[in-house]
């Protein structure tokens, strides 16, 4: 198997470079996401304004990699995370009327979130194990047939986490809690992918970071660091 690419970082005339998985270890993204940012800048015109909105040029090639302004990289990452809060719609307000027991369903859920249907759920709660509510029943739908339905307590949590990434592999968003120190939102989403997962599994057990990996596309120490920690908070929270 394959090395996971190591994040490095270059100084070039005064500036700092850095290699695709600097990149992704800095902003929380996948390779694969980092690879189609670059892809993609040829979809926004050199005069696109604001500049930030285009993924940078590439910079110097060392042993075969290719590095990137650091400065620019970063701007472009503010720009991307800025205008993506600015797409999510407000939740609907009758999502924080009831009791936080009541089943939602799945449908429902959608409309209160305002997605463009309940597919978007589908895919979170698949592909994104912890990042949103987990299924908690199941509810009659338009149809008469049982259809997936979460906790309003839960839909209210994570809706106090998104941020408007609806990648699912964003950050949480209002702000860190007073225990997240310097950790960046795309960190500690991380970290809470993984505590719901260990509690998911019933618990840590050797390789949990290697099937995180898996299932996000991602270098497995990314998830070593993420399960170290949701151990140590877990242990922390029990004290």
């Amino acid at each position: 198997m394959a090395r996971a690419p190591e994040p490095k970082t270059i100084e070039v005339g005064g500036r700092i470079y850095a290699n695709r998985a600097w990149i992704a270890a800095e902003t929380g993204a996948s390779m694969p996401t980092v690879r189609l940012w670059y892809a993609k800048r040829g979809d926004q015109p050199e005069e696109v304004q604001p500049a930030d909105a285009r993924f940078p040029e590439k910079g110097p090639r060392v042993d075969r990699e290719d590095y990137f302004d650091l400065e620019q990289v970063r701007a472009f990452h503010r720009w991307l995370k800025q205008s993506k809060r600015e797409k999510v719609l407000p939740t609907d307000t009758a999502l924080y009327e009831g009791d936080p027991d009541d089943l939602i369903s799945i449908n429902d859920a959608a409309a209160y979130f305002h997605f463009k249907s309940p597919s978007a759920i589908r895919k979170y709660v698949k592909d994104n194990p912890g990042y949103f509510a987990p299924v908690a029943g199941q509810v009659e739908g338009p149809s008469g047939r049982l259809i997936p339905a979460f906790r309003r307590g839960d839909l209210q949590e994570f809706d106090r986490r998104r941020n408007g990434d609806n990648t699912g592999r964003a950050g949480a968003p209002g702000g860190p809690r007073a225990d997240r120190g310097t950790r960046t939102p795309e960190v500690q989403q991380r970290i809470d992918i993984a505590t719901a997962y260990l509690s998911k599994i019933g618990g840590y057990h050797r390789g949990v970071a290697a099937e995180l990996a898996k299932i996000h596309g991602e270098p497995t120490w990314k998830w070593e660091r993420a399960v170290k920690a949701a151990r140590e908070e877990a242990v922390g929270g029990a004290e």
